[in-house]
């Protein structure tokens, strides 16, 4: 089997891309992640990685320079189609074409006209579905709302139903498709992995007199993070503290929220101060409205965090309700409430999770284990059209 796997970013897709190889399944890796950058590298693929990222760099720059949004989108557009017309040359001696959501539509065309099998990739729900979620939640708080660029909510949309499958990372996400009416037998289901901590053991004291929650993403509507600002401080215990680790979005949702000094903005970290705020909380709180599968949940689970997180976060893939952490309602300050008093009333019950936390992700094999999961996946359906094309 040939996979030629194309995406805009480095994110998981350098790790799908180097699981494909890794089994001899990859033809191409067509990256749109500027070659400018130091983490482009990806000396395993050798001749095989190529890269189409002109425009995407170009639309990188212009989110830096802090371009209008009208002029960012359109440049985040055409990057994409720059990606699609770059994967066709790679076709005619594939078997299978992965591409992202968005970058692959007149490719995927072309692919099923010569009889190769086509997957596009989503990282979130629906489009039209995350849009009715965004677009409700924008409204509730009274904050302006801007749709989707029309010209990429079209192309997407029409990806979904050329496509012979629709690869997905969540539980959450999938029930979006079928909402929309999509056969589950079109729906190829690929939880997420995550990056094993070297040192899975605290290298920093805990002060066992403190409750410490934590968050780590965008500090923005989607995130829903005034919903766990708003749980934190109705918690009526002494040394508690919530950390906010991430960039705030210039329409945060929370800007008409009091904070108090125990809510503490740390802004972005990255390496060993990020790997510190783990290993000195308690609790990971994620409080998505929208989230195809928050990776951030695999970390905190990986130093041995109960989670707290939404339905639309993922986490249904990753935890067992109670067990390793709790799912709880989008826009549920009081649900998330309710879970951050039992904890923190609990030491015992508290331990016990984070124990529980520890064993999961140990029987787990992070990243590797994804990537071995996307091959086999794909594997089945090439064999699965091969028996039909031989009949």
């Amino acid at each position: 089997m040939k996979v030629v796997y194309t995406a805009p970013n480095r994110a998981h897709h350098y790790r799908y891309a180097s699981s494909l190889n890794k089994a001899n399944f990859l033809l191409a890796f067509v990256s749109g992640f500027p070659r400018l950058s130091p983490r482009a590298k990806l000396i395993e693929l050798k001749q095989k990685l190529y890269r189409a990222d002109i425009l995407q760099t170009i639309y990188l720059l212009s989110l830096k320079m802090r371009a209008s949004k009208k002029m960012s989108d359109n440049l985040a557009y055409l990057a994409k189609i720059e990606q699609d017309f770059a994967c066709k040359k790679f076709l005619k001696e594939a078997d299978v074409f992965v591409f992202y959501n968005g970058n692959g539509l007149s490719s995927c065309n072309y692919a099923n006209k010569i009889g190769k099998i086509t997957v596009v990739e989503v990282v979130n729900s629906h489009v039209e579905y995350q849009e009715d979620l965004l677009r409700e939640e924008h409204e509730s708080l009274n904050l302006p709302w801007e749709p989707f660029h029309t010209k990429d909510k079209e192309r997407r949309i029409k990806e979904y139903d050329e496509a012979d499958y629709i690869l997905l990372p969540s539980e959450f996400v999938k029930q979006s498709f079928l909402a929309k009416g999509f056969q589950e037998e079109k729906l190829l289901k690929v939880p997420y992995g995550f990056t094993i901590p070297v040192q899975k053991g605290s290298s920093h004291i805990k002060d066992d007199t403190t409750f410490n929650v934590l968050y780590v993403g965008s500090v923005s509507v989607r995130k829903g993070i005034r919903y766990l600002i708003e749980a934190f401080k109705m918690l009526e215990i002494p040394n508690k503290k919530l950390i906010i680790v991430g960039p705030i979005a210039q329409i945060s949702g929370i800007e008409d929220i009091d904070f108090t000094d125990d809510i503490e903005f740390i802004g972005v970290l990255k390496g060993a101060d990020l790997e510190k705020e783990y290993q000195l909380a308690d609790v990971f709180c994620l409080p998505t409205i929208e989230d195809g599968y928050g990776l951030v949940l695999g970390e905190a689970l990986s130093y041995g965090l109960p989670l707290i997180t939404t339905t639309n976060s993922g986490g249904l893939d990753l935890i067992s309700e109670g067990i390793e952490g709790f799912i709880v309602p989008i826009r549920d300050s009081l649900a998330i409430y309710e879970k951050l008093k039992l904890l923190s009333s609990n030491s015992e019950l508290l331990i016990k999770m984070k124990l529980a936390a520890l064993e999961k992700t140990a029987s787990m094999n992070g990243w590797e284990a994804s990537g071995n999961i996307l091959c086999e996946q794909l594997e089945a359906v090439y064999l699965k059209h091969t028996k039909s094309w031989k009949k």
